[in-house]
């Protein structure tokens, strides 16, 4: 699994919510799940997508589309 590091804009061009991803959880292990919503950037600039199974925006660098 290689580590994003696109915006969310970028993200959005290439993958609508309901796309099948994987996640690198705290633990390091790695998750299947799909999105719930397009990407978008907290204030600080640090973008983020909401997951099933997961509550507010997760960050798009442990996200990866499942292809």
């Amino acid at each position: 699994m290689t580590k994003n590091t696109m915006t969310a804009a970028d993200w959005n061009a290439k993958h609508k919510p309901g796309t099948w991803v994987l996640v690198m959880l705290d633990d390091g292990k790695i998750w299947n799940t799909k999105t719930r919503s397009e990407a978008w950037e907290l204030g600080h600039g640090q973008p983020v997508v909401m997951l099933e199974g997961k509550s507010g925006g997760y960050d798009l660098s442990r996200v990866t589309a499942d292809s």
